[in-house]
């Protein structure tokens, strides 16, 4: 087994293979291993982000096509059945309501793509989900605290696509945080494991961070 740890003796860092590769410069990437200048509001002082986790891009792919289906229905409307009867100012005001519809709903729908995100730290992991705009539901569990880790990739699209759901078995009050349909679920599931592993080694060994 490689060495995937790294560590002094003044400070160990647990830093699985995965998370020394360098971050993607893409923001809106899903799969984004230690992000550079990116905090959430309760990380520690010490405690470094190992993964940022999104859903897999093509999950945008249904609401993707009910904005695009949605822009074009009222040109197609307007060349099947004749609006004449209904005058410019209202057709105008009509049309105006609708592209703001449009532009919300996708607008709505990508926010939620990019705000729910999983985040796995070297201390713990957090589930962060935004139901709605205004509403905010967070799961997390420290490592030490996490029992089994099983990856789950099925179907034809998911297997093409290499995206899948990562299950997470804990001993605290949550029983289960699921990672859904994120990119590389068996890497994701090798970091969880590896980080678990140098979390017994520290209480073996007596080592503090």
């Amino acid at each position: 087994m490689p060495d995937v740890f790294v560590s002094s003796p003044e400070k160990v860092e647990k830093k699985p293979e995965l998370a020394k590769k360098e971050a993607p410069v893409n923001p809106l990437a899903a799969f984004i291993p230690r992000p550079t200048n990116l905090r959430f509001e309760t990380q520690e002082k010490k405690e470094k982000i190992v993964l940022l986790l999104r859903r897999h891009m093509i999950t945008n792919i249904p609401w993707l096509v009910i904005a695009l289906i949605m822009v074009i229905c009222p040109t197609m409307i307007g060349r099947i059945v004749s609006l004449d009867f209904i005058p410019s100012s209202f057709r105008l005001i009509i049309s105006l309501a609708w592209y703001l519809l449009t532009f919300a709903f996708a607008f709505e729908r990508f926010l939620s793509w990019f705000f729910n995100v999983n985040v796995v730290t070297d201390e713990r992991i957090i589930d962060i989900n935004f139901p709605s705009i205004l509403y905010k539901d967070i799961s997390e569990t420290k490592i030490d605290r996490i029992q089994d880790v099983s990856a789950k990739t099925g179907g034809f699209i998911r297997s093409l696509f290499n995206f899948g759901d990562v299950a997470i078995q804990t001993a605290g009050t949550i029983p289960e945080i699921y990672f859904e349909a994120i990119p590389n679920p068996g890497r994701v599931s090798q970091v969880l494991n590896d980080l678990i592993l140098e979390e017994e080694k520290e209480k073996l060994e007596g080592r503090v961070r």
